[in-house]
């Protein structure tokens, strides 16, 4: 019932704490704690959890997200960085920022210019980032900078931000969007901003390590988050199916047997797809929940799901005819918010081109 003021306002509701209270399952607010444990392993249940959330709404899954920026620093930290930024998320409630893309960029992550330049016992950034999740509300943000630019994507560092460091300015708290309103993306800048050399992921010992390149740390964040994403999308994708079958099936009187009979087809063809896309996610996750992950699988899940139902959406949207289109439903809405599925966290292009490189090397590039 909250998703138009969220759509309309750009902003989740007010009462934000007392929706989420009348909850009677797990839900990951901010201090619940982590995850229950379930045989299928954490990121395989997270799949379910995520696809469910979207399945209402997305606005309530991005409500209660706590950001990737500290997967960051799990995977690029050093043991002390990762007791100190990545330790405490879970039990703190923390939000994590991410400040990758830059205005002239968007699937070519070696194109970063925010600079990083060393200062005796600090870093200075300097740079403009754009739809950096939870920028404006984070405890910290991981930030993207190239500390040498003749070195391409291996000059790439992370590092961390914390809130209110003197240079950290939010030009824009939540940028207006086509989808997704409600989910907070910050463009922000920095102006000379100053912060410890430790802060750089991979500083240990006086040297930052040069196997932690921030290119490489980014890439492996959003690897692990892109069946997530493929799970969004079949979530609103279902939702959309189930939705159209309830409201064709109450005009059922209106269609010749012959019709009908093609409608209920296409509506299994649309299940049997999200299935397909709902499996895919999950042989991607239950690998990395066995410690072997594995980049054509997770480039499968993010490649097929997010474009297909994008394509189902729409689909449903010309089985309903005008009404779609109309605030009367969220089916509109919900185009407007499976779009992005497919482009961010690794573009459908980039994961078939990925595909392409496993299956054949990388010469087909």
């Amino acid at each position: 019932p909250y998703t138009r003021e969220v759509d309309r306002n750009h902003a989740v509701p007010e009462q934000l704490n007392e929706i989420f209270d009348t909850a009677t399952v797990y839900l990951g607010k901010p201090g619940e704690g982590p995850m229950p444990d379930f045989p299928d392993g954490y990121w395989t249940a997270k799949l379910v959890y995520t696809e469910s959330l979207a399945y209402g709404d997305i606005w309530a899954l991005t409500a209660l997200s706590t950001g990737i920026g500290h997967l960051v620093v799990k995977n690029a930290g050093t043991p002390e960085q990762i007791q100190r930024w990545y330790d405490p998320v879970d039990s703190s409630g923390w939000v994590t920022g991410f400040a990758l893309t830059e205005p002239h960029f968007g699937s070519d992550t070696s194109q970063v210019q925010t600079t990083a330049v060393r200062d005796g016992d600090h870093w200075i950034l300097n740079g403009a980032k754009i739809y950096c999740t939870y920028g404006a509300v984070c405890e910290y943000l991981v930030a993207f900078a190239t500390i040498d630019k003749s070195l391409g994507s291996k000059g790439i560092r992370a590092f961390v931000v914390e809130r209110d460091t003197p240079g950290l300015v939010i030009i824009k708290a939540n940028e207006h969007k086509l989808g997704i309103r409600g989910w907070l993306t910050a463009a922000l800048s920095f102006e000379d901003c100053r912060i410890p050399v430790e802060n750089a992921l991979g500083w240990q010992d006086g040297e930052l390590s040069a196997d932690m390149r921030g290119q490489t740390a980014a890439l492996t964040t959003i690897s692990m988050n892109r069946p997530n994403v493929a799970a969004s999308a079949i979530g609103i994708g279902q939702a959309a199916v189930d939705v159209t079958a309830e409201l064709l099936g109450e005009q059922k009187s209106s269609f010749t047997p012959e019709r009908w009979t093609r409608i209920g087809h296409e509506l299994d063809a649309m299940n049997a797809t999200l299935e397909r896309g709902r499996r895919t996610a999950r042989a991607a996750q239950s690998m990395l929940d066995r410690g072997s992950p594995d980049r054509l699988a997770v480039a499968s899940a993010k490649a097929f799901a997010p474009k297909n139902s994008e394509r189902i959406v729409r689909r449903c949207m010309q089985l309903l005819g005008p009404e779609a289109a109309s605030e009367e439903l969220l089916l509109e809405k919900w185009y407007r918010d499976v779009k992005i599925m497919d482009i961010f966290e690794g573009s459908g292009e980039i994961q078939r081109l990925i595909i392409a490189r496993e299956l054949m090397g990388s010469a087909v590039a």
